[in-house]
This record gives C-alpha cells, sequence and structure tokens, in this order.
C-alpha cells in the first residue's frame, strides 16, 4: 500500500522521474509503473495500487492530457477524493479537472525549497494523514493529523497553529486554522455537511421570516473567519482608518425598536485596531473580499446566509451553538458601550469566536420574508430586487433572543453603523 500513486504518459519518464525519485526523498512511498512488463498484469496491478494509495498524483503535459489512461486514472481518483492534478509542463488541462486546484510545477527544477512543491508536499500529506487518522469530523481542541510537509506561520491565543493559506485544500483536515498574509484574518476550515436552516415552530421568539426550516447540504468544506473581520485587518487591506460614524439619518428609530441602545452618535474617533471593523456598509464589505481576492490569488467572499448559520450552529440543533441558554461568557450582548476586542468569550464547536454577538455580521443574502427561494446548497438567495441584505448574529447592544443561531436582521446594503461588521468566507480550490 503506497503513499502516491503517480499517473503519467511513458513518453514523460525523463521529467516525471525527478518527481517520483523527491517524493521517495521526502520518505513518501511512491508506486509508478516502471517495472510493469504484461499487459496483463499491468491491467489488475494498476487498479490495486490506484485503490490502495493515499494520494493519486496525476502528471499533466501536453502529451499525457490525450492519453485516455492517464484520464481514466484521474476520473478514477477524482471520484475516490484522493486526485492532486500537477501541471508538470504548460498545457491545457482537460476540461473535466479545469475547475480543480492544480499544483503547477512546470518552473520546478527539484528544487527542495520551491513553493509550489511545498505545496504538493502539504496535499500529500493532508491525504496521508487522513488515511490514519479516525474517520469523522475533526471537533475543535481535538488533534488534527500532523502534517509534516506544512510550517506553522502563527498561534491563536488558544495555542492552536496557524498554517499558511496556499498550502490548503479540500483534504486539509476541518477545524485546520490558516491565513493568507501577515496582518490578514485567520480562517478556520469547516466540514462539508447539512443542517436545518431556520427555527422551529416551537421556538417562543420565532419570526414568520425564519421559516419555513429548509434542510440545507453544504458540498464542500471551505473556510470562514475565526472572528469578524478587525480594523487592522481591514486597514491593512484597504489603507483607510475606521471611524466611530453617527447614525445615518431615518436610521434611528429602525434600530432602536430592535436593540437596547442606538448607535452612539458621537463625533468620529480613531477605532481599537484590535476591535471588530463597523461602519462599513455592505458595499464596503464585498469591496474588502475583492481587494483580498485579489492580494491573494484567493477567492475570498462575504458568507451566504446558509453557510453563516451553519457555521454559527457548528453542529448544534437548539438556540444557540452553546445549547438553549446564553449568557455573557459566552457573548457579548445588553451593553451600552459598542464592540470589544473578538475573542474574550467561547469558541463554538468549530472553533470560531462572537458568532453570537458583540457585531451583527453582513451576509451575502437579499432580503426575502422567508426561506421559500433559498438554494439548497448553500448559495445565497440574491434573485428578485431590493436594497435590504440580511444581517446575522446580533451585536453587542442586542437582546439574548436576537443572538439566536436563527434570529434575522435585515439593513440597508449603503447603512453603516457601530452596530453591523462582517466575517469572510473562502474557498479551499
Amino acid at each position: 500500500m503506497s503513499d502516491v500513486f503517480v499517473s503519467y504518459k511513458k513518453e514523460d519518464f525523463p521529467i516525471a522521474e525527478p518527481v517520483v525519485n523527491s517524493l521517495r526523498a521526502q520518505g513518501l512511498s511512491v508506486w509508478w509503473d516502471e517495472n510493469l512488463t504484461s499487459r496483463s498484469s499491468w491491467d489488475a496491478e494498476i487498479e490495486q495500487e490506484i485503490s490502495s494509495a493515499a494520494a493519486v498524483v496525476v502528471l499533466w503535459t501536453p502529451r499525457s492530457v490525450e492519453s485516455e489512461w492517464v484520464r481514466i486514472e484521474a476520473h478514477y481518483a477524482s471520484e475516490r477524493g484522493k486526485l492532486i492534478p500537477v501541471m508538470l509542463e504548460t498545457c491545457t488541462i482537460p476540461l473535466a479537472f479545469l475547475l480543480r486546484q492544480t499544483v503547477n510545477l512546470s518552473a520546478w527544477h527539484a528544487e527542495a525549497d520551491h513553493r509550489h512543491w511545498r505545496k504538493l508536499l502539504a496535499w500529500i500529506g493532508d491525504l496521508t494523514g487522513a488515511r490514519s487518522a479516525p474517520s469523522g469530523r475533526t471537533p475543535h481542541g481535538a488533534a488534527t493529523p500532523r502534517n509534516a510537509f506544512r510550517a506553522t506561520v502563527d498561534r491563536l491565543a488558544s495555542g492552536d497553529p496557524v498554517v499558511e493559506g496556499s498550502f490548503v485544500n479540500t483534504s486539509t483536515p476541518a477545524g485546520t486554522a490558516l491565513r493568507d498574509g501577515e496582518g490578514l484574518p485567520i480562517l478556520r476550515i469547516v466540514p462539508a455537511g447539512a443542517f436545518l436552516l431556520g427555527s422551529p415552530p416551537t421556538d417562543q421568539d420565532r419570526t414568520m421570516a425564519e421559516g419555513p426550516q429548509r434542510r440545507i447540504e453544504i458540498p464542500v468544506p471551505f473556510a470562514i473567519g475565526v472572528y469578524p473581520v478587525l480594523v487592522s485587518e481591514y486597514e491593512a487591506v484597504m489603507g483607510q482608518a475606521r471611524t466611530a460614524e453617527a447614525p445615518q439619518a431615518g436610521a434611528r428609530g429602525w434600530w432602536a425598536s430592535r436593540s437596547k441602545a442606538a448607535p452612539p452618535a458621537s463625533a468620529a474617533t480613531v477605532r481599537n485596531p484590535f476591535e471588530p471593523v463597523t461602519n462599513v456598509s455592505f458595499h464596503e464589505a464585498q469591496a474588502f473580499v475583492t481587494s483580498l481576492s485579489l492580494r491573494t490569488g484567493e477567492s475570498y467572499r462575504v458568507p451566504s446566509e446558509a453557510e453563516w448559520e451553519y457555521a454559527c450552529r457548528s453542529g448544534s440543533r437548539a438556540r444557540y451553538c452553546f445549547g438553549d441558554v446564553i449568557d455573557l461568557t459566552m457573548a457579548i450582548f445588553g451593553r451600552n458601550a459598542g464592540p470589544v476586542p473578538p475573542g474574550s468569550c467561547t469558541p463554538n464547536a468549530f472553533g470560531l469566536f462572537d458568532m453570537h454577538g458583540n457585531v451583527r455580521e453582513w451576509t451575502a443574502d437579499l432580503w426575502h420574508e422567508s426561506y421559500n427561494t433559498t438554494p439548497l446548497d448553500g448559495r445565497p438567495a440574491i434573485e428578485g430586487h431590493g436594497s435590504m441584505r440580511v444581517v446575522r448574529g446580533g451585536g453587542w447592544s442586542d437582546s439574548a433572543a436576537m443572538l439566536r443561531s436563527t434570529a434575522r436582521m435585515r439593513a440597508t446594503e449603503s447603512m453603516r453603523t457601530s452596530l453591523i461588521g462582517f466575517r469572510v468566507a473562502r474557498a479551499l480550490a
């Protein structure tokens, strides 16, 4: 049983051999067809080896993309969640694999410290680690399989390692914390799964907009911010200071009717860099994720409402991710003094902080009065017209009922207030 099965075109032997030798130099066991002669034994052995390997590395070149057998091996590996596509020479990748994350080794010359080579090793390490790890979702606080090929670039206050974001993929264990650059948001990977969106009719605080309940499938793992975006992180990307602004004209009544205190109307002051950024409109949150994507080369977004609730619940079916009761050790709420630096309260089972309280958070969904038009695959509900977006999580001045995992609020896209911030999500491939 090998760690790695290498799929390649025979004519590419001279450029494939350095890949195999370099993998073996890292202590990985590698199978490839260098010693096979008989066609009959070739078919039987290749099926056995590709089935038992933890990872299948497919080497794409102008020659291998034309090979029917290489494509068959790639499809076989993809269906079993063990495919690692590698571009060994510049070529047009087959359409079926075009949208998959691909390691580009076209400029690699067997350097041990080459960035894309390290990315390949980290990916293989995730798959070999998953083979030896217990099955099931890795909860926050449980040890994830160690990846000897991935370096730690930082640590959370809890001591959990933070790894370089460019080395993660859909095979990286759930719970892994990552960052795409110094001073940028830290995220955690949440697993694929399913849950019931919305509140049950038995919830005494339920509103009509919190139903009907729908079963939502989150088809692939994704990463989401451990904290709401901080003032320092916002400034690092957007290059501008955030201030505590007075509420916009006409907005006071809407906020006052739903929270303990209206947004402060004090003169503009420079904010604590470690607090969640607020006074950002939905459009500014969108501009932030666009700029962050361009800066990092990764695909960032404002999370959908379904993604937000899935991440907040972290497996819980109760009113809050902690159960049916919440207190001040679990969330920042019911106060008059504004938001505080996140992380002082208990994280949820996915290792995310302040999903309840501190600041309300923008989601990508247009406001609808029910879930009847919400996609069932986790995408945002953006059909229709309107200037209102869904806001989730409750804020520093809200009551406990507004902090429920299912509580829905709305705000005009252009609104800026000290009650609303946002959290980022990121694709893994």
